[in-house]
């Protein structure tokens, strides 16, 4: 993909979180108005998305994928258990770092938009089979069952801190992000997970 069509893609995607921040009605969003105010044709915009909920699920795979690749290389470096510890604090720093001004809706819109639901629930299982991965390897010794329950708690608290921290000021994401990797840390330091 070349810059101008990320850049139109982009521009796509800015417009209608604007718009839906005014209107607060995605049945109100339309190609045409959205092409009128960015001067170009609904046809270039139809080249890219079919729907206006094509737009959001695009948007939230993006920034996803992104995310997935940067995890995913620094959990191929890694080798000892203090790799895997670090692999696993990363991936929320980076998170954090990479939440857009216009995270809180697009978070309310994949919890709304079927295609987008449907999208998150796969990545929620992609993101939560990380989690059991780095959590085995960065701290070993734990039987199987110990491994489940933390793993589940931690993917639920990690979709807790998420619905939490777009909702707050960037200045303060990455206070409550520290406390958060602490509090993780802790949890996961119990072998036997009482």
């Amino acid at each position: 993909m070349n810059t101008s069509t990320s850049n139109l893609k982009d521009k796509v995607v800015k417009r209608a979180v604007n718009s839906l921040r005014k209107s607060k009605r995605i049945e109100q969003l339309s190609f045409v108005a959205i092409a009128n105010e960015l001067n170009v044709r609904v046809d270039e915009i139809q080249a890219f998305y079919t729907t206006t909920e094509d737009i959001f699920l695009e948007a939230q795979k993006k920034d996803w994928e992104s995310l997935h690749r940067y995890w995913d290389r620094h959990i191929k470096k890694s080798k000892t258990p203090g790799d895997f510890k670090n692999a696993f604090e990363i991936f929320f720093e980076r998170f954090v770092e990479t939440l857009s001004d216009d995270a809180d809706l697009r978070l309310e819109l994949s919890c709304y938009l079927p295609k987008c639901i449907k999208y998150r629930e796969k990545n929620r299982e992609r993101v939560k089979q990380k989690f059991k991965n780095l959590i085995k390897r960065g701290w070993p010794g734990k039987d199987e069952k110990v491994l489940e329950r933390q793993t589940e708690l931690v993917t639920v608290l990690f979709y807790g801190f998420v619905d939490h921290v777009v909702h707050i000021p960037k200045t303060e994401r990455t206070k409550i992000l520290r406390d958060f990797r602490n509090m993780l840390n802790l949890h996961l330091q119990d072998r036997k997970f009482f």
